[in-house]
């Protein structure tokens, strides 16, 4: 083999192994960053742990308050607010239309041209809105009024 092929082949060598020692020094820093991440990891989770653990006896504490009445034989739930006039309004009118098989999306646009005003006065009705007013307050219509 000639001097020239060798000296090539040194080089290519040569090149290959920096590259590959490139690749070794990058993994190793990519461990040690994931090593590093993982203790983190570990120690969030540690924490979190004890606020479930804080969390779990408070709800054992609330849950055993509620399960057991009072000193007058009371139980303590706690009531809802009465409906605005406003509130009823609009979920009266929602279950008038829900009854008639409207999508949320369709009594949005029915509130709209009607004119009905949302509960703070401002701005416009968004089927979200109506979905999360029906869902969380469809079953006080029939609470007796306060």
């Amino acid at each position: 083999m000639s001097r020239a092929a060798e000296d090539a082949r040194k080089r290519a060598r040569d090149i290959r192994d920096e590259a590959l020692a490139k690749h070794a020094e990058r993994d190793r820093a990519s461990l040690m960053a994931v090593r590093a991440e993982l203790v983190e990891l570990k120690a969030m989770v540690a924490g979190q742990q004890e606020q479930l653990a804080r969390l779990t006896g408070m709800i054992s504490e609330l849950t055993a308050v509620l399960a057991h009445p009072d000193a007058q034989g009371r139980a303590n739930p706690s009531l809802p607010r009465p409906l605005s006039a406003r509130k009823r309004a609009a979920l009266e009118r929602i279950r008038e239309l829900r009854e008639q098989d409207h999508s949320f999306s369709r009594i949005c646009d029915i509130f709209q041209a009607e004119g009905q005003p949302t509960l703070s006065g401002q701005g416009q009705w968004s089927k979200g809105t109506l979905w999360n007013l029906w869902k969380n307050h469809a079953h006080q219509l029939d609470m007796p009024r306060s």
